[in-house]
């Protein structure tokens, strides 16, 4: 019994749950502020930011790359939709006008970080972290290095980041449409299945007739949409847009994806790891700022979490190739299935650890 109870706490959700756990029984006792509905609120807001882009950059990191550029280009969408609006006065027809425009720039920009992983072959975090310093010159010299903000904090551009529809909050709602949305094409489609399999094995994939880099294109495309609407929300919620506007997000996205058990090296994880992690991440984040953690000691910490969860996740996966040689030592698997097995992930977990240092 104490094995079994162990082996599930030992998994990967298991992990999930109990650091959950143990964050509302420590705050529970260090500030009861944490329970109540006005800071539930708040956790749900952040939440659904951190949650939109992490779904989209889902895409990304199943065929084994990486968008470090979904920050500034939250940062970049804003700036758009509210340059427009800005210019018709806040109306809902010039806000919409800067939607289209935003959406534009978004895919033509993650189509543009595909083009360059998938034709010359350069490394994703390479190219994204490039475009990421691209965009953020690009807000400078659209917004004159000055925020645009809401005048009088009315009209559908404060309505999307701070409305609700019976009592839920905008924000929420949209977050989840993208996550059922997300799930169901991960899911539930054949370019879903294409995903998983190029992250898996790329070359294995083009031979069963997968048009990988078509495939890969349009993940990062998918990451730059979900990018730039959640700098719109973001930007919504605050009631300006500009240079500042999402800074750190990807920080906040990449420890969503550690923490919620996807493999960085691709093939592996799902959109119910990705909304976990942002989970723990609004949970997390939220409690520093109620205990009055400085902002250095925050950056520490999640530092420390994002460690802490990537031991974890090599921890778990180890324990599954030892389970698989136990398997294989009693003649449930032939010598050469466990030794696929095996060194498959042996190589996973290479490609992880070059990858994170490199980052």
């Amino acid at each position: 019994m104490t094995k079994k109870v162990l082996r599930i706490v030992g998994g990967t959700w298991g992990q999930r749950v109990t650091l959950l756990i143990l964050i509302c029984v420590f705050m529970a006792f260090a500030e009861p502020i944490f329970f109540r509905p006005a800071n539930a609120r708040s956790v749900l807001l952040a939440i659904s930011v951190t949650g939109i882009m992490a779904c989209g950059m889902l895409f990304t990191v199943l065929v084994g790359g990486l968008d470090l550029s979904v920050a500034s280009m939250a940062g970049m969408s804003a700036s758009m939709v509210f340059f427009f609006a800005n210019r018709g006065g806040f109306e809902t027809d010039a806000f919409l006008l800067g939607c289209v425009v935003s959406l534009a720039f978004c895919l033509v920009v993650g189509w543009v970080n595909g083009f360059l992983v998938t034709f010359f072959g350069l490394p994703a975090f390479v190219v994204t972290l490039a475009m990421k310093y691209i965009l953020y010159g690009s807000i400078n010299v659209l917004t004159d290095g000055i925020f645009i903000r809401i005048p009088d904090r009315k009209g559908i551009a404060y309505a999307i980041g701070n409305s609700s529809i019976l009592g839920v909050p905008m924000p929420v709602i949209i977050f989840v449409v993208v996550m059922v949305v997300c799930a169901l094409v991960l899911g539930k489609t054949a370019y879903g299945r294409w995903l998983y399999a190029i992250g898996g094995n790329k070359s294995a994939a083009n031979l069963t007739g997968i048009n990988s880099v078509r495939s890969i294109r349009t993940a990062f495309m998918v990451s730059s949409v979900t990018a730039g609407l959640g700098g719109v929300i973001l930007a919504s919620m605050g009631g300006q847009a500009g240079q500042p506007t999402g800074v750190g997000y990807e920080g906040n996205v990449l420890m969503a994806m550690v923490v919620g058990g996807i493999n960085l090296a691709g093939g592996e994880g799902g959109v119910t790891g990705a909304v976990v992690g942002a989970l723990l991440v609004g949970i997390i984040n939220n409690a520093m700022l109620l205990l009055s953690i400085s902002s250095d000691y925050q950056q520490f910490i999640q530092g420390v979490v994002i460690l802490a969860a990537m031991t974890l996740n090599m921890y778990t996966r180890r324990s599954t190739e030892s389970a698989v040689t136990a398997k294989q030592v009693k003649g449930r698997l032939s010598h050469s299935q466990a030794a696929c097995i095996i060194y498959s992930n042996l190589f996973t977990k290479c490609c992880l650890s070059v990858q994170t240092f490199l980052i």
